[in-house]
């Protein structure tokens, strides 16, 4: 069911921001046209192999031959339904939860020990955290404790070096 991944580089839905129909890369016909159909996708995240149901997949597919070709969006559509299986925070979350501290992405990033750049991916949902940078991630943002502990570079080095129970 799955063909071979063609993207183009549509930032949303491509009713939005594209006329209809396309050209088909693979007939060659002006066949291609906005449809939604159930899809099933096999993604690796996290080392594991995971099998994520779309069913209401907004994706343009030709007419004639029936290729379909996988935008941004169409991609969108997917990662996001990875995320919400794996219940992961979406970017949307990420980008609230920063501003909500009223701290910059840099230092967010510094305190969590990781590249200002990782952060800026998870926000832009061009890259999806794994399930440990997504647990630090839901505890830093609710526990003004740990935010308190967790200084990057300053930090304690004695800080978590003993388990305290």
């Amino acid at each position: 069911m799955n063909s071979e991944i063609k993207t183009c580089d549509e930032p949303e839905s491509p009713v939005k921001s594209r006329r209809f129909p396309w050209l088909c890369a693979e007939c060659g016909k002006r066949e291609v046209v906005p449809s939604v159909t159930s899809y099933t996708a096999r993604i690796k995240h996290d080392g594991r192999l995971h099998t994520v149901e779309v069913p209401e997949l907004e994706i343009p597919t030709c007419r004639s031959c029936g290729e379909r070709v996988f935008t941004n969006w169409t991609e969108e559509q997917i990662y996001g339904a990875l995320r919400v299986q794996l219940r992961l925070l979406t970017p949307q979350q990420i980008r609230e939860a920063v501003q909500a501290l009223g701290m910059r992405q840099k230092e967010v990033a510094e305190r969590l020990g990781i590249a200002e750049e990782t952060l800026s991916r998870w926000i832009h949902g061009t890259v999806i955290q794994s399930r440990a940078m997504d647990n630090l991630l839901r505890a830093y943002f609710a526990s003004p404790a740990l935010r308190l502990v967790l200084l990057g570079p300053e930090q304690d080095p004695a800080f978590g070096a003993t388990v305290t129970i």
